[in-house]
């Protein structure tokens, strides 16, 4: 899967395409080999992202290299997403600048913002926003946490909290599941990683996530729907895509 998704973003990079990669895959990639080994699992699909604008010729680009598109979903719903099936069977979903699941994050404003991955904090986000998270989700946040600690900008081993709390201040719902989801990654890592050391990092570095994000400060929109408040549901149910 590193692989074929490795092989995407070069092809396309070579089209001036920029394309880049995200879920398991990419935090795989961004990973140490401890983390790896510690954390990695199989990753049974690849998740991409593009600029919408480029869609038409991305498209050519998977098309012309052996990909299968799903038509009819990509008639539905190509105008912010994509689906394929590698020549080795593999699922691609390719998000065309918004990801939309449980929470919609706008990822084409950073694209580019580092090479063949998306920055760690859209990355966090894309997992932290599942508001029906499972185990294997909060390992993946672990798995990033290992090797990336609080920062202020991007960059290897760094989380851009300026980014990420800048996006939870401007949305309550946002805010309130990814909060909750620190917090069960927290309670989760004593049976995620055995190594005390390590435990002890990535707990650090949930709990200075989580401080960042409520010292900053809110907008009107998000004061507002504070005020409503868990009386009525804060997420979307995202539809679920199989072939």
């Amino acid at each position: 899967m590193v692989t074929a998704g490795r092989g995407v973003v070069a092809a396309a990079a070579a089209r001036s395409i920029p394309v880049r990669l995200l879920g398991g895959v990419a935090i795989w990639i961004r990973g140490s080999p401890a983390a790896r080994a510690a954390l990695g699992r199989q990753y049974p699909d690849i998740d991409l992202v593009a600029h919408k604008r480029q869609s038409r010729s991305l498209r050519a680009l998977l098309e012309e290299t052996g990909f299968e598109p799903e038509r009819v979903f990509n008639a539905t719903h190509g105008a912010r997403r994509l689906l394929y099936h590698s020549p080795g069977g593999q699922q691609v979903d390719v998000f065309l600048d918004t990801f939309q699941m449980s929470h919609t994050l706008d990822l084409g404003a950073r694209l580019e913002a580092e090479p063949e991955t998306l920055a760690a904090a859209e990355l966090l986000l894309t997992k932290l926003q599942i508001a029906e998270i499972n185990a294997k989700d909060l390992s993946d946040v672990a798995m990033l946490l290992w090797d990336h600690q609080p920062a202020g900008g991007d960059g290897p081993g760094q989380l851009n909290l300026t980014r990420l709390t800048a996006l939870c201040a401007a949305d309550w719902g946002l805010y309130t599941t990814v909060t909750q989801n620190l917090e069960a990654c927290g309670d989760l890592l004593g049976d995620l990683v055995t190594g005390p050391a390590d435990r002890k990092r990535i707990a650090s570095r949930i709990v200075a996530t989580g401080a960042a994000m409520q010292a900053a400060p809110k907008t009107m929109s998000w004061r507002a729907r504070a005020r409503v408040g868990r009386r009525k549901r804060w997420y979307q149910v995202p539809e679920e895509v199989t072939r």
